[in-house]
């Protein structure tokens, strides 16, 4: 499989193109954008997703941005019917999940890291990522 369409939303631009860097040299297309306003859920209130396929193949998002969440970002793509595997959306942060966030991104599916983490934990992920969304051998 070719190098994985990854969007990140980070508010923290340093921090966003070393993620971008180092994605983009093990071989991704990386797209880094300050909040989610970009995407047409978030930016069109009370709309659906309008496309038929995935924006991208995995979703990197910070908990705290200037106007959502991560994880309110992604509830509410799942409420307005995003296309992306919602196991292959990540939240990172630097805080301690509580236990409601803990149940919040366990009902979502998604994963969970926290800040600092080691840039292959992360590369990991992204990988089984790349599994999920291989065709299967029947």
């Amino acid at each position: 499989m070719d190098g994985l369409k990854i969007v990140v939303f980070e508010d923290d631009s340093d921090f966003a193109e070393m993620l971008a860097i180092i994605l983009v040299r093990t071989g991704h297309d990386v797209h880094v954008f300050s909040d989610p306003f970009v995407c047409p859920i978030y930016r069109d209130h009370g709309s659906c997703c309008p496309k038929n396929s995935p924006c991208a193949d995995v979703l990197i998002s910070d908990n705290r941005m200037p106007k959502i969440t991560g994880l309110d970002f992604f509830k509410l793509q799942r409420e307005r019917g995003c296309k992306a595997l919602d196991q292959n959306k990540v939240v990172i942060s630097g805080s301690v999940l509580d236990e409601e966030m803990r149940r919040d991104i366990e009902g979502l599916g998604c994963h969970f890291i926290r800040k600092p983490f080691k840039m292959n934990e992360l590369l990991v992920w992204v990988d089984e990522c790349a599994r999920r969304l291989q065709p299967s051998s029947y």
